[in-house]
């Protein structure tokens, strides 16, 4: 995050009615003595509990070793589950306090199954605002991106282009008013030159950069076009249902004006992309490091 992009600078005008916009929903009031009142902390696990909005269930944050020294401002997380596990408390975009108390909270709509990742403060169109990555996840996500103003009103929902679906491994806004996510798709492939089944699939990484307003994909990039199956230091599965995930895109960092750092965790590379062709310029890590690679 940039640091001219901080949380003390996005939720300082907010901080004195922030337990108040909790409880209450609405914004612009002073907080109130009645709304510490109001909510209680929850014993053991529980989640937190509010009488005067019982529909809230954001989980407990227990704070084991205060902090000294620290730069004043709130934490912004985004619990969830282990797969599998059960519980009452909501996975949802959650801002608490130093102490874990909560400050502001907003549960996911519509599916009790749905996750939200990458909860974090940026900038668009001049304006500081909170971004996020809401959807399914099974390994790799399945959703759409959400941005909310400094008044916490939603401005902007778009899931990715093409016909795909987003990812939630990087939802960055560029100085453009762009967006760059990731996306994991399933690509039909003979893998058998490698050890792998005949009849299998491959996670194809994609980046995309799509404009934020009109939701159109102005650049669009395959790691099966550039990047061999032979640079992953993984095996492709034998489980014929289990798509081979060789690449496994992980982050997308603009570089310039004109390329992008993409990183992968199963080649153990960052690629230097550039921005128009979609050409890998150079490796840094993996198997075909660029042994002339410099950061310029």
């Amino acid at each position: 995050m940039s640091t001219k992009i901080t949380r003390r600078r996005f939720l300082g005008a907010v901080a004195a009615g922030g337990a108040w916009i909790t409880l209450t929903g609405t914004l612009g009031c002073e907080q109130s003595p009645r709304a510490k009142a109001i909510a209680s902390p929850a014993r053991e696990e529980q989640p937190w509990a509010f009488r005067s909005r019982p529909e809230f269930s954001p989980p407990t944050v227990e704070v084991r070793t205060q902090a000294h020294g620290t730069s004043p401002g709130y934490v912004f997380v985004s619990p969830k589950k282990e797969p599998g596990a059960s519980g009452p408390s909501q996975d949802a975009p959650l801002i608490v306090d130093d102490g874990g108390q909560p400050v502001w909270f907003h549960p996911l709509q519509g599916d009790e199954e749905k996750d939200a990742f990458n909860f974090e403060v940026q900038t668009y169109k001049g304006e500081t605002v909170l971004t996020w990555w809401e959807g399914h996840h099974t390994g790799f996500g399945q959703g759409e991106y959400v941005i909310f103003d400094h008044s916490y009103r939603e401005i902007a929902r778009f899931g990715a282009g093409n016909g795909y679906e987003g990812d939630h491994h990087e939802f960055l806004i560029t100085p453009q008013d762009t967006a760059l996510i990731t996306i994991y798709s399933k690509v039909p492939m003979d893998l058998s030159y490698i050890g792998g089944p005949t009849d299998s699939a491959v996670l194809d990484g994609i980046v995309q950069e799509i404009d934020i307003e009109t939701g159109k994909v102005l650049f669009e990039w395959h790691s099966s076009e550039h990047v061999a199956l032979e640079e992953s230091y993984y095996e492709p599965p034998p489980d014929l249902k289990t798509s081979f995930d060789y690449f496994h895109i992980n982050s997308i960092e603009l570089f310039g004006d004109d390329h992008l750092l993409i990183s992968a965790r199963r080649t153990s590379t960052v690629y230097k992309v550039d921005r128009k062709t979609g050409e890998v310029v150079w490796r840094l890590g993996g198997k075909n490091t660029d042994s002339s690679t410099m950061v310029v």
